[in-house]
């Protein structure tokens, strides 16, 4: 089993402000799953309070835009749209707790008038949560690593493609990270399989504790790791994976009577709205920045940068806690 050295070092969050926030405590981005606290840099706050009207809603306003985007696909050469005679198609989804008043206030306050909604009986409501149940957990099972729980390559490809397309849209800035457990072949040929399956899931729990509501954690490969940070400058990502990399030097893992420890080496690269990037690329520039780390000596994390962009001396960095007592006189 692995056991923490010290709680001393448990590793903070890092927020796109530069403000760091031990676990358990909550940044202006919220954490994970915390209901009501999805938005994302640049955009406004949940419409609503409810932790489920407000999860209903990002769905709709993300099918509304993909249901734009399919349309513009396929418009006609004069410019019409997808014509009302041709095919129909009613699209379902199953929202337990929503009540006809709810929803029709929805509507009204969002401009949902299209949409409707049917109450159901107790008889096809049970036959149709469990047939939404099953589809949950193929897709679940689909898009998901059987071991950490993670997001598979091909999920992760996905939502970078996504996130890549909210980028140019918007001119906002993302991240994207890969980590790679250093000498891992040695704790699988010394201490067994079992005990390397347990150093993957630790190395999953961490980056998972330290995402926001909107990050997106993945394993790709044996013990290949990424992280996609919307929002985050190469700064900001760095300063979070060195600090998870000093959480994982502080864990000690014990296989058959024997206590030992793990690195790892992250690269770094970065996109903003101006460029236009592609996931694969990405994920490349991420990897030779990667290699560099490894060939620079292991347990460390680089950034790649592209031509003509400067490095930044982090030694003139004010940290966040210095900004705090500056601008307010309260070092608190």
């Amino acid at each position: 089993m692995a056991r923490k050295r010290t709680d001393a070092h448990k590793a903070a969050r890092v927020d796109d402000s530069g403000q760091s926030f031990p676990s358990g405590q909550s940044s202006p981005f919220g954490q994970p799953g915390q209901a009501g606290q999805t938005e994302r840099p640049g955009q406004a706050g949940p419409a609503v309070d409810t932790g489920d009207s407000a999860q209903l809603l990002g769905e709709l306003d993300a099918l509304r835009r993909a249901l734009a985007e399919e349309a513009a696909r396929h418009a006609a050469p004069t410019g019409e749209g997808l014509s009302a005679d041709g095919p129909l198609l009613a699209v379902a989804r199953l929202f337990p707790g929503m009540t006809r008043h709810r929803w029709l206030a929805l509507a009204e306050e969002h401009g949902l008038r299209q949409w409707f909604a049917i109450d159901l009986d107790k008889s096809s409501n049970f036959n149709l949560r469990e047939l939404q149940k099953a589809v949950e957990e193929l897709a679940h099972q689909r898009d998901h690593d059987p071991l950490t729980g993670l997001m598979n390559r091909r999920a992760f490809l996905r939502q970078v493609e996504l996130e890549l397309q909210r980028v140019h849209r918007g001119g906002a800035e993302i991240c994207l990270a890969m980590v790679d457990l250093d000498d891992f072949k040695r704790v699988n040929d010394t201490w067994g399989h079992a005990c390397g399956d347990l150093v993957l899931r630790r190395m999953a729990d961490l980056l998972r504790d330290a995402t926001r509501a909107y990050d997106v954690a993945a394993r790709i490969g044996g013990e290949e790791f990424v992280l996609l940070l919307p929002g985050a400058s190469p700064m900001r990502a760095q300063a979070l994976l060195e600090r998870l990399l000093q959480e994982m030097r502080d864990e000690d893992f014990t296989c058959r009577d024997a206590t030992f420890r793990v690195t790892f080496s992250a690269g770094i690269a970065g996109c903003r709205g101006a460029t236009v990037c592609r996931a694969e690329e990405l994920l490349d520039r991420a990897d030779k920045a990667l290699y560099e780390a490894k060939a620079s000596g292991k347990a460390r994390v680089r950034v790649h940068r592209l031509p003509g962009v400067p490095d930044y001396d982090r030694s003139t960095m004010v940290q966040s806690d210095e900004k705090q007592f500056l601008f307010s006189g309260n070092d608190e």
